[in-house]
C-alpha cells in the first residue's frame, strides 16, 4: 500500500513513476536461482533504469545491487519498511541492510527502531499517511478487527491468549497465514481484503503494523497491541510516543505529505 499511495501522490505532483514488482518479474522462489532470474530480467529491461532520473528500492535493494555498479552515476534510494519477522535478527539481514544503506544515495526508514536494530542512519524517518476516508457512523461495542499476517511473529498468539479470558468480543481477522485455522476458532477470517469497512464499525483494532495503526486511529478505533519481543515493544512504543498514544489524528501526515518528504530527499542530492 505504501508504494501505491506514494506513486499516486507523486503522479499527482506531475512526476512520472514506473513500478516494478514480483508481479512484473514473476521469478521462481528458489534460493539464489530466483535472485539470478531477477537480475537477468532487470538487465533485459534495463531501459527502465537508463530511462529514469532515479531509482528507488523498497526493501529489495539486492534486486538492484549489480546495477549500482553498472550505472554508478544513477541516483538510487532505498526505503526500509521493517524487519524480517525473525527475532533475534539474523546477522545476514543486518549486513544486507547496512550494505543497502551504504550504497544508496539516501534512505528512508519506516520507524526509527530500524536504525537501532540494524545500526544504520537514514535521511528520513516516516510512518505512513492517513487515509482520505475518516470515521463516520456508529461503532459496534465489543467488536475487534485484527489486521495483518496471521503468523507467530505478529503477536497473534498473544492476542488469542488474551481473548480466551473474555468471551464478549466479536472478532474479524483481516489477513491470512499459518494461524488461520486457530484464529477461525475465535472469529471470522476474511483473508486479505480492504479493512476500511471493518475500521468503520470496530470498537478496537489490533494492528499488524504502522499503516493499519494509523488507518484504524483515523477511523476512531481504540488501539490494542501485543508485542512478543523487545523489538516489537520498541516498535509500538515509538509510534505511541511520536503521536501521543494516537490521540491526535490531525498530527498524522497525509500521503501527499509523505510524498513531499521523498521529493525533498531527491532534491537534496
Amino acid at each position: 500500500m505504501h508504494v501505491q499511495e506514494i506513486s499516486l501522490s507523486l503522479r499527482k505532483k506531475t512526476h512520472k513513476v514506473t513500478t516494478v514488482s514480483e508481479e512484473d518479474i514473476k521469478y521462481p522462489h528458489i534460493k539464489f536461482l530466483g535472485l539470478i532470474y531477477i537480475w537477468f530480467w532487470l538487465f533485459k529491461n534495463r531501459h527502465l533504469v537508463t530511462g529514469s532520473d532515479l531509482v528507488h528500492c523498497h526493501d529489495v535493494f539486492i534486486w538492484y545491487l549489480p546495477f549500482r555498479f553498472i550505472y554508478p552515476n544513477k541516483p538510487v534510494f532505498t526505503t526500509f519498511h521493517g524487519w524480517e519477522g525473525v527475532y533475534p535478527i539474523p546477522f545476514k539481514n543486518i549486513v544486507l541492510k547496512r550494505i543497502a544503506n551504504k550504497l544508496s544515495w539516501g534512505s528512508v526508514a519506516v520507524g526509527k527502531y530500524i536504525e537501532k536494530y540494524y545500526g544504520i542512519k537514514s535521511n528520513k524517518i516516516i510512518y505512513g499517511g492517513i487515509p482520505l476516508l475518516r470515521y463516520s457512523g456508529t461503532k459496534i461495542m465489543h467488536s475487534i478487527v485484527i489486521v495483518g499476517r496471521l503468523e507467530n511473529d505478529t503477536g497473534v498468539l498473544e492476542f488469542l491468549k488474551w481473548l480466551k479470558g473474555s468471551k464478549k468480543y466479536r472478532v474479524d481477522f483481516i489477513g491470512d497465514g499459518k494461524l488461520r485455522g486457530e484464529c477461525a476458532k475465535y472469529g471470522t477470517v476474511h483473508g486479505f481484503t480492504d479493512p476500511k469497512p471493518f475500521y468503520q464499525k470496530a470498537e478496537i483494532c489490533v494492528p499488524g503494523g504502522y499503516l493499519s495503526y494509523i488507518e484504524a486511529n483515523a477511523f476512531g478505533c481504540k488501539i490494542k497491541v501485543f508485542p512478543n519481543n523487545p523489538l516489537k515493544k520498541d516498535y509500538w512504543n515509538e509510534i505511541r510516543t511520536v503521536f501521543e498514544n494516537g490521540q491526535e489524528v490531525k498530527k498524522f501526515p497525509t500521503w501527499d505529505n509523505i510524498a513531499d518528504e521523498y521529493i525533498d530527499l531527491y532534491n537534496s542530492i
